[in-house]
């Protein structure tokens, strides 16, 4: 049986690092614990918070993520499931992004996040959709990559 999963929304807790200066470890050593908490609930409380991503993205310097999401490991932007048509979505820290896509799940399938740059393509995470996630309601999932830094929350439900 094939499964159907929606993407509902991407949550951008932290665009991509786009300097490798120390300050973006510490800030990554600091912020790790809320990272690691379960998605959709967190993030409505700490994007009422006085702007945290808005002081988190100054503070790095950091420009928001060209992001598109790919159902294969593949990137550029032909590959997209989202959003269509070759284009990409800004994406800075706290940014919510309604999704509304629809992917067939036959066992599971993998969402990977891009960030389009001009030299390559930067991955920024993947999470993996499972068909037993079947009627379980809303989900979240967190991607996210060591190397850019980078964490999203990608809430679901699969049908």
């Amino acid at each position: 049986m094939t499964a159907t999963a929606t993407i509902d929304e991407v949550v951008c807790l932290r665009p991509a690092t786009s300097t490798d200066f120390d300050l973006a470890g510490v800030i990554n050593s600091l912020l790790k614990p809320v990272y690691e908490l379960p998605g959709a609930e967190l993030v409505h409380h700490l994007s009422g918070i006085g702007d945290v991503g808005r002081m988190i993205q100054d503070a790095l310097d950091e420009a928001p993520d060209d992001l598109y999401a790919t159902g294969v490991p593949s990137s550029g932007t032909d590959h997209a499931v989202w959003p269509v048509g070759g284009t990409t979505v800004e994406a800075g820290a706290g940014a919510r992004l309604a999704v509304g896509i629809t992917l067939p799940v036959d066992g599971s399938q993998d969402i990977f996040l891009w960030d389009q740059d001009a030299s390559s393509d930067d991955l920024l995470g993947s999470v993996t959709i499972s068909e037993a996630e079947q009627g379980q309601g809303s989900l979240s999932k967190l991607a996210h990559s060591d190397e850019e830094h980078s964490y999203y929350y990608v809430n679901y439900h699969v049908d």
